[in-house]
């Protein structure tokens, strides 16, 4: 049995014909389909039924198992030394492995009907619009700007991070939506010590991160990211708490944006990175809602709303922990 993946290449070149390549045990394709490129691995599998997709039935409901990804993890890595590599050879762009089709070959007349299903395709999903803008929308943001001068600044880099997040790209996501708090918080400062210790000053930061882990607590949906931010404080030796989730933000900042053997896994695997990348994205979220929301209320005001909110977050954290 043969194993093939699958993936659209986009990039400035031509093609007359298929392209391949052989390095055994693989075999390599680029071809045109569709007025799309595509880009497919092959490569013999023996022991294919321990990770071939399988069908069966529980408690009378169809279940279905995709084909382990383990077995095409190899196939994946060329994928994203091509991705790199082609970038300078032949004007690569970029290989959709987010989409990515796994596909089983017969080669024999004996194995065929031994695996159910024999293609299957992973299908990015695309976000749709979902509210109607109004003459209310365009107002406020307008008032806004005699407000807040410089809000479109931070905000720029918030709009950059969600574009990397709703493209899958965690680690550009979580740096943008680092450098948004860091406009707002750092005071300027770079190293951790003194980053960290101006972060913590700040109420409007305290509000926006326990407003944010309250918010992934509740939601069921979100139990993965909680469970990844419960397991990276019991690591370092810390409570679920504000302390903790600025200690982790400045830790992978600092980890994130330096080339290095401790940061490489993150650059080819970056799923790893999501948890992390939608935590950050709900601090600034309730960042850029508060900074409107506040910017209308006196300084006195605001603190005594902001004091108020984050010893209610702190009694709903200690309750529930």
């Amino acid at each position: 049995m043969k194993l093939q993946i699958c993936a659209e290449i986009e990039g400035e070149f031509l093609l007359k014909n298929k392209v391949e390549a052989k390095l055994y045990p693989y075999y390599f394709e680029i071809l045109k389909k569709d007025s799309k490129y595509f880009i497919c691995i092959t490569k013999p599998v023996t022991d294919y039924m321990d990770y071939a997709p399988k069908l069966y039935v529980k408690d009378g409901i169809v279940h279905m198992e995709a084909t382990k990804p383990e077995i095409y993890k190899d196939m994946e890595e060329w994928l994203y030394y091509i991705e790199a590599m082609g970038a300078f050879n032949f004007e690569v762009a970029k290989i959709h492995i987010d989409e990515l089709e796994v596909n089983w070959i017969y080669e024999t007349e004996d194995e065929k009907g031994l695996i159910p299903i024999t293609s299957l395709k992973r299908n990015k999903q695309k976000s749709k619009a979902s509210k109607y803008l109004t003459d209310r929308n365009l107002s406020n943001l307008i008032f806004f700007r005699k407000m807040l001068s410089e809000a479109h600044i931070p905000f720029s880099y918030y709009r950059q991070a969600k574009n990397f997040f709703d493209n899958d790209n965690y680690y550009f996501a979580f740096i943008n939506y680092f450098m948004m708090l860091e406009f707002y918080f750092a005071d300027g400062h770079f190293h951790k010590k003194d980053m960290a210790n101006s972060f913590k000053k700040s109420l409007l930061l305290k509000l926006c991160v326990l407003s944010a882990v309250s918010m992934i607590r509740k939601n069921d949906a979100n139990a993965e990211n909680y469970k990844w931010l419960i397991e990276e404080c019991e690591v370092k030796h810390k409570e679920v708490n504000f302390e903790c989730v600025i200690y982790l933000l400045i830790e992978y900042r600092g980890l994130l944006s330096h080339a290095s053997k401790r940061s490489k896994k993150y650059l080819f695997d970056n799923y790893k990175l999501r948890p992390l990348a939608f935590i950050t994205s709900m601090i600034c979220f309730f960042l850029c809602g508060y900074i409107q929301v506040y910017s209308c209320s006196s300084e006195e005001s605001k603190q005594r709303l902001m004091c108020e909110q984050i010893n209610k977050l702190e009694q709903e954290l200690l309750s529930k922990e």
